[in-house]
């Protein structure tokens, strides 16, 4: 039996009996070094002492001590807005992608009041995207692994799983590594014929992109090696017994 948590936002497998969480695939994702957020996040602490410090003078600001311990987290809640208005962006988008399926599987709607969702549906109307599925909830009992895709679609004849980023940029191969896990899944459980994986970057900066792999076993390479050092550094969500 598999299960979905929404309070605890975990994927669970019945064993015998035994109700065992799944690692999820983002959270596996987590073994790959972020660098730049780093600076962002000092960026941000910096930008927020400018905005409520005093101005002395050209060269000192004044803070409190209160502010400063504020500082610190100021990026915690610029990701939490970031992620919840992210997280709007995909709920209006899995609508869209629904009423789509009802029909033909063709979005046909070319106009909305927020830009990122416009230049989705504008990809999908331009490149006559086919939609198969959207939010589909996939695990894996030989990596013991859960996960939801975003959408199956077809592109020119050929399946892709995608994913919808409103990230500002495309870093690296992560998210192909993420849409392999997902495919990993999906051929478990007897879904096959994929020809590869594309992502949607709807960008909170106004750029979009949409990117496609067909390095399937590329992509797939670097998850199972995030998979290897997460588990290996003990990361993953201890066996929850009913």
């Amino acid at each position: 039996m598999f299960t979905f948590n929404e309070e605890l936002h975990l994927y669970f497998l019945e064993v015998d009996g035994v109700k065992k969480p799944l690692t999820g695939v983002t959270s596996v994702l987590q073994a790959i070094a972020k660098p730049a957020l780093i600076q962002w996040s000092a960026n941000e602490a910096v930008k927020y002492i400018l905005e409520k410090g005093v101005e002395k003078d050209t060269d000192f600001i004044l803070i409190s001590k209160e502010q400063l311990e504020e500082a610190r987290t100021a990026h915690r809640r610029k990701k939490k807005d970031a992620g919840q208005k992210g997280t709007d962006i995909h709920a209006e988008l899995e609508k869209i992608i629904k009423e789509a399926i009802t029909g033909d599987g063709y979005i046909t709607s070319k106009t909305h009041e927020s830009k990122q969702i416009s230049d989705f549906i504008d990809w999908a109307v331009s490149q006559k995207v086919k939609f198969l599925a959207s939010e589909k909830r996939v695990y894996s009992k030989i990596f013991w692994l859960g996960g939801t895709l975003d959408f199956i679609c077809e592109i020119d004849g050929k399946k892709y799983i995608g994913d919808i980023k409103t990230s500002n940029k495309i870093y690296g191969r992560e998210f192909f590594a993420q849409t392999a896990a997902y495919r990993l899944m999906c051929e478990e459980q007897g879904e096959t014929d994929f020809a590869g994986s594309v992502i949607v970057r709807i960008g909170k900066d106004g750029t979009s992109e949409a990117v496609i792999s067909e390095d399937y076993e590329r992509d797939k390479k670097l998850f199972l090696a995030c998979l290897e050092v997460y588990r290996n550094m003990g990361l993953f969500v201890q066996e929850i017994k009913t």
